[in-house]
């Protein structure tokens, strides 16, 4: 299988993508360990966390895999501006790397999705801080079940610079949100709280995050214990009715724009705001340049 990425990041997504197994309860933990970046998603980890499932999915003794983020935020979501090989010297891609930009963009992104939401195994998105943009929509909304701390926002925050297309542009998420709610994260492209993503049915529970581990090892206990040919069938029942209706194959993989988007002298230019103070330093500008009061938490 081609391999996207530097050798060094390539070599870091084995420290910054841990496995746990408690095979005594049937329970394994995926944990994103890259939390001076709120653990964003390099290409590596996506593959590497797509290569562990794959693994437990042969594991017979497993029966619930748990998503979980070191530090103060679940996922910031895939890195920015990542160069993963993709690019090239020039403007215009060679045949070379187009080729391999879009093979990752189309099984790359959709393979990790699809690992996740096509496992036998019970799912869960363990979630504090910020669940944001690629691990919003490609991890989190693919788990069987997300409980969140009190203090956790969720949302597609490329809507806020990119228009709703960034974060209304799936079946699977409109129909999880309700067409309302999609287009309120979508038009505002604000992040939404946990008692609001509950209230739309994204989250299925919330609480303090001190409590959060112990709900969620409450929760992972439970389902472990139940028969596993049940839950195989009751899986498997989900997954052929979200096949009827069309939310088991996003409409699109993610939008990639800081690969080829180009702007004008006198427009912000996203990206390179990242680059010199950080996602929040760029929101910020961007929220000050359309005249709107106060900065994102």
């Amino acid at each position: 299988m081609i391999r996207h990425g530097t050798p060094e990041s390539i070599a870091a997504a084995q420290h910054q993508v841990l496995c746990e197994v408690d095979r005594e309860h049937g329970i394994a933990r995926i944990v994103m360990n890259r939390p001076e970046k709120r653990n964003a998603l390099s290409v590596p980890m996506r593959d590497r966390m797509t290569d562990l499932l794959q693994e437990i999915e042969r594991d017979a003794d497993i029966r619930v895999v748990i998503y979980e983020g070191r530090g103060g935020s679940f996922s910031s979501g895939a890195e920015i501006n990542e160069d993963w090989g993709q690019r090239g010297k020039h403007k215009r891609f060679t045949v070379t790397h187009a080729c391999r930009y879009h093979t990752q963009l189309t099984w790359g992104r959709l393979g990790f999705a699809q690992a996740i939401q096509r496992s036998s195994k019970v799912t869960i998105a363990k979630v504090q801080g910020y669940c944001a943009a690629a691990a919003y929509f490609l991890l989190a909304s693919r788990c069987d079940i997300v409980v969140a701390a009190d203090d956790a926002k969720f949302g597609a925050l490329e809507a806020s610079f990119m228009g709703p297309a960034g974060a209304t542009a799936s079946i699977h998420l409109a129909r999880m949100l309700g067409t309302k709610g999609a287009k309120r994260v979508g038009y505002t492209g604000q992040p939404i709280d946990a008692q609001t993503a509950k209230a739309y049915g994204f989250v299925h529970s919330v609480s303090t995050l001190a409590d959060l581990a112990a709900e969620t090892e409450r929760l992972a206990l439970r389902i472990a214990e139940r028969p596993a040919q049940l839950m195989l069938y009751l899986k498997a029942r989900i997954r052929a009715g979200e096949s009827h209706l069309n939310t088991n194959v996003p409409v699109i993989t993610g939008l990639l724009s800081s690969h080829f988007i180009r702007r004008a002298a006198d427009e912000h230019n996203f990206f390179d705001s990242v680059r010199k103070g950080g996602v929040k330093a760029a929101l910020d500008e961007e929220k000050e340049r359309a005249g709107l009061p106060g900065h994102r938490p």
